[in-house]
């Protein structure tokens, strides 16, 4: 039966290699070399199909149940850097240690995920799980195949709804998150790529990988999961209170995207300066109850919000007026002044726990944003994470639209490989942007000093920005890097924990650098002898193609270079403002180099990769509790406060001329 059958649309086509209902080559593999070949049978009973989604913990398939003759997607557990497989193969290896342990956990909390989700296998309005089970090392969930957009699709067609028309859908979202809140589970990540739109007020809501049940302890890291605009302010904490008002803020944040068509500033920005804009100030046509609906489920505070979905559904079907947030406050003002008090410092809390870029433009010799002209400005971003690049520029263009919509900025993204020839030579025909990465170049020749900026920005908010001086700045880093040294775990049985920057000198055959190409041949090589790579965390990317990439993958350990016991780092990415402009000018791109800094930008720039430690200490927690895991679990021994903080390239670069001038000695 399998021969006969479409891998794509599971339709039968006979003995044709080319499907003639779909145009699906028979012979056509998986999408990606650790994924399941098509045809892959699991459980005696689905057929694997193509994949139709993955990402960092799982790849979903299209597939057949041969038992009940209908298509269905299935969900295999497979989290990056903890698993590999070889091309054509079906278990999956599982690397040993930490890594292991790590698997386990993470198992077990996609195997929660399949039973949240099969108590509503019969809801119309909850995607349906029909089986979860183990095998090949590893685990799947069975769930309906909805053949349907999601609703960030349909947003990103109609680009809105009419209020009418979002009032329809997020009453069925209402109504299946009655149906999740009534079993005890939060739901955590409710967005318009978790919803299913199946037609007019019909929706199917699904990813239940975040779920959590109330009153459970707080998360482990690997459970948090934020995603900008949607996510509430109490859900950016590693410990927090839970509750079903954690989805109403979330719906209220899909709600005010389906009726304005953009979506509401992110949580930790409004902690800092609440700035979101009321529906009705992008001009669309909506009654002052339904934008009231919307303001009170997007409360900051989660006591001023709707405490339950029917809450919410009987105030959009009732008509009835609700009180805004800041209503509310001054009615508990009047009421009694020690409850205002009290409001006053959770805010203030609030406010302390969510500092986002920490930047205060007014005042005296600082820089005033509300009174910088209409104007044209560029700014070039370097990267060596394409999707990384075109994240970060989203985020600017969106902080621009909301705090400073008179400018009009382009952003170029220039992948950091070409990005010094490129500079360099912008700056020899005076042609640089107005904000530009300065590496490749002497910042001080081009750039104009940065002390009005530095005036502006609380400073302490920042890793290692506080001892800046206040004048001959004349650009700032907007990361960190740290000294590493790379081990391939199949060449040395035993593994040290660090290593003195001084014994590298002694290192021998077995060192590489990563600026040397060769030497990653040489480190994935059995029959050489370097089994030690000396570079920084970007170069991971290029260890984990020579080694868990590879087919027989092979593990590597990551171990931190040190200097009397602490790190050794550098300050990386700097950014300048071209003294070529006007002083509005100038101001203008200092306003654009601070938005590097803030919350969103370090988050897009950093937390998807290991190009650099993000700087704005907010970010950095989250860094900490997210991303030291696996490869970085080493950086939580340390102080990044205390690291050594080298001058003058990059780190490689500056280990190898020690190391050469130590060995002159």
């Amino acid at each position: 039966m399998e021969n006969q059958l479409c891998f794509q649309c599971f339709k039968m086509k006979g003995s044709y290699g080319v499907c003639p209902h779909c145009g699906y080559e028979e012979n056509t593999g998986a999408a990606q070399a650790y994924q399941l070949a098509p045809g892959t049978v699991l459980r005696g009973r689905y057929i694997i199909g193509v994949s139709i989604g993955f990402g960092g913990f799982g790849i979903t398939y299209k597939a057949f149940d041969t038992v009940l003759s209908i298509v269905v997607a299935i969900k295999e557990f497979y989290p990056a850097g903890l698993v590999n497989r070889g091309e054509g193969e079906v278990k999956v290896g599982i690397f040993s240690g930490e890594k292991e342990e790590e698997f386990k956990r993470q198992l077990n909390r996609f195997l929660e995920e399949a039973r949240n989700m099969a108590i509503f296998s019969k809801e119309k309005d909850i995607i349906n799980v029909f089986d979860y089970f183990e095998e090949n090392q590893t685990a799947y969930i069975i769930m309906e195949y909805v053949d349907a957009p999601v609703l960030k699709e349909c947003l990103k067609e109609k680009g809105r709804f009419r209020a009418e028309e979002a009032e329809g859908y997020i009453v069925a979202i209402l109504d299946a998150l009655s149906k999740v809140h009534s079993h005890g589970i939060i739901h955590k990540d409710v967005s318009p790529d978790n919803i299913f739109i199946l037609g007019k007020t019909s929706v199917k809501l699904f990813d239940f990988g975040a779920a959590k049940f109330q009153g459970t302890e707080t998360e482990r890291t690997e459970d948090v999961v934020v995603k900008a605009g949607y996510t509430p302010p109490e859900q950016y904490r590693s410990k927090n209170e839970q509750g079903a008002f954690m989805d109403i803020y979330a719906a209220g944040a899909v709600l005010y995207e389906m009726v304005t068509g953009e979506k509401p500033m992110e949580a930790p920005d409004r902690s800092v300066e609440d700035a979101l804009k009321r529906p009705s100030e992008f001009g669309v046509e909506i009654e002052e109850q339904m934008e009231r609906v919307i303001l009170k489920a997007l409360a900051l505070e989660p006591k001023l919000r709707f405490q339950a979905a029917g809450q919410m559904k009987e105030a959009i079907i009732s008509r009835k007026k609700v009180e805004l947030p800041e209503e509310e406050i001054k009615k508990y003002q009047k009421k009694k002044k020690m409850l205002a008090a009290g409001m006053a410092a959770a805010f203030a809390v609030a406010g302390g726990m969510f500092l986002l870029s920490q930047t205060y433009f007014s005042g005296r010799g600082k820089i005033d944003v509300a009174k910088l002209p209409e104007q044209d400005l560029e700014i070039w971003i370097s990267s060596e994470d394409a999707s990384a690049g075109e994240g970060l520029s989203e985020v600017l263009l969106e902080s621009v639209e909301k705090e400073c919509p008179q400018l009009n900025v382009t952003v170029q993204v220039v992948d950091e490989r070409d990005y010094g020839e490129k500079i360099q030579q912008a700056a020899k025909d005076g042609e640089l942007p107005d904000v530009f990465c300065t590496d490749g170049i002497q910042a001080s020749d081009y750039c104009a000093d940065l002390s009005k900026l530095l005036n502006t920005m609380e400073l302490s908010g920042y890793l290692h920005l506080d001892g800046l001086g206040r004048k001959g700045v004349y650009e700032l880093p907007t990361a960190m890097q740290v000294a590493v040294v790379y081990i391939n775990e199949e060449k040395e049985a035993e593994l040290p924990e660090s290593l003195e920057q001084d014994s590298l000198p002694g290192q021998g055959e077995l060192l590489g650098y990563a600026e040397d190409a060769e030497a990653f041949m040489a480190f994935q090589d059995m029959d050489l002898s370097v089994s030690r790579i000396a570079g920084d965390l970007s170069d991971m990317d290029l260890i984990k193609e020579v080694t868990v990439d590879v087919i027989p993958p092979t593990d590597f350990a990551v171990v931190p270079i040190l200097k009397d016991g602490n790190l050794i780092g550098t300050m990386e990415r700097p950014y300048g403002v071209s003294k070529a402009g006007s002083r509005s000018r100038q101001e203008a791109g200092m306003f654009l180099l601070s938005l590097l800094l803030s919350d969103g930008a370090q988050s897009a720039a950093y937390m998807g990769n290991e190009e650099g430690i993000p700087l704005n200490r907010t970010v950095l927690s989250n860094y900490q509790e997210t991303k030291m895991t696996t490869y970085l679990d080493f950086l939580k021994g340390f102080d990044l406060e205390k690291a050594e903080l080298y001058e003058g390239g990059s780190i490689c670069r500056i280990l190898q001329e020690e190391a050469g001038a130590s060995k002159e000695k």
